[in-house]
């Protein structure tokens, strides 16, 4: 059996077992949670040497096909297909979502970053989403600082609005998830997401909103984050010697977001209303926080997005984790995002209608 085989074989077991482990639940089973962030770069080498045999007219080829063909559905579930531009005919009574991790708005170490600010609010402005859901959100009534609660509502026109308020310093700095909308909210509630570090953000909002006619309810929530550090991204750069602690670190995460997965899949199926659920879930496509999440519910950057749909700026260009899925009998008309220099996570929106 030659090197060539092996080598080839090996791969495409990889990028079966990337595709296919992240069904398990990390917590249980912990290399699960890893698997699933492979999967793209795995991907590719398999497509490389796929092409590369093809051209030499080599049989290993075969195995390298075998392995995509086998990976099909997290394929699916990574790449968007329809090209810049593409959009559907919007239908009557249509509205559009946005959702973004704002990483406190530009705060950094309590110092607002003016540029940063500015650009998120220039953003908003052009964008004019009808909803508005807004993680790590941050606000501050204090002299000196910037009540962004207020900003938005009134320099974007927004008449109702609900915020969590998950943590308060200071009796003016406040932080949490919110939601504006140009639509009467009917009732809000904020619940807590369980198992969740303190300090992770890990929140879930609930509202139900009437359209016109319609009632719908929507879910915007942030799930547990790796609470990654400045020593542990230099582990994530080759330094291995906080690599061990920072493998534990995830290992544990992975165990606490899967149990606020299936959390977040429980209200959605409760829901007496349509349902849309969007946020930011820390974790990408192929992995059991959207097996659990997303089925029977629409990806609307799938639905209507083009190519890998990138939201994080850092780590690695292949990060998609933030998302707007949606249930029947929504349709998606549109999807968009918006990749600033500067913003840790992208603001998404998606053009819905009933």
């Amino acid at each position: 059996m030659s090197k060539a085989f092996i080598a080839t074989g090996i791969v495409a077991l990889s990028l079966i077992l990337s595709s296919w482990l992240p069904y398990l639940n990390p917590g249980k089973w912990w290399l699960s949670g890893f698997a699933g962030l492979f999967f793209p770069i795995v991907f590719l080498i398999n497509v490389v040497y796929l092409v590369y045999w093809m051209i030499r007219k080599k049989p290993y080829w075969g195995l390298s096909l075998a392995g995509i063909l086998l990976s099909c559905r997290a394929l699916l579930v990574t790449f968007g297909h329809h090209p810049a531009g593409h959009a559907a005919t919007p239908q009557g009574g249509s509205f559009t979502l946005m959702t973004f991790n704002s990483s406190s708005m530009g705060l950094k170490k309590y110092a607002e970053d003016s540029a940063i600010k500015q650009s998120i609010y220039s953003t908003l402005a052009s964008a004019t989403p009808d909803i508005l859901c807004m993680q790590e959100f941050y606000t501050n009534n204090g002299p000196d600082h910037t009540d962004h609660l207020s900003a938005i509502k009134e320099k974007l026109h927004y008449p109702y609005h609900y915020f969590t308020c998950d943590k308060t310093r200071w009796n003016t700095w406040q932080y949490g998830i919110v939601l504006f909308s140009k639509y009467p909210i009917v009732s809000a509630c904020h619940i807590p997401c369980g198992h969740s570090d303190v300090g992770s953000g890990s929140s879930i909002l609930q509202a139900d909103i009437k359209i016109n006619e319609h009632t719908i309810r929507i879910l915007t929530a942030q799930l547990q984050s790796y609470m990654f550090r400045h020593k542990d991204y230099a582990a994530l750069q080759g330094e291995t010697s906080q690599a061990k602690g920072l493998a534990a670190r995830m290992k544990n995460t992975f165990g606490k977001r899967s149990t606020q997965a299936e959390q977040l899949a429980a209200l959605i199926k409760e829901s007496p209303y349509p349902a849309i659920v969007c946020g930011d879930f820390n974790d990408v496509p192929v992995s059991y926080t959207y097996n659990t999440i997303s089925p029977n519910l629409q990806d609307a950057f799938l639905e209507q997005g083009w190519g890998i749909g990138r939201t994080l700026s850092f780590l690695a260009p292949t990060l998609r984790i933030d998302y707007i899925l949606t249930q029947s009998p929504f349709h998606v008309n549109g999807f968009s995002s918006f990749p600033h220099k500067g913003f840790e996570h992208f603001p998404i929106m998606a053009s819905l209608s009933l």
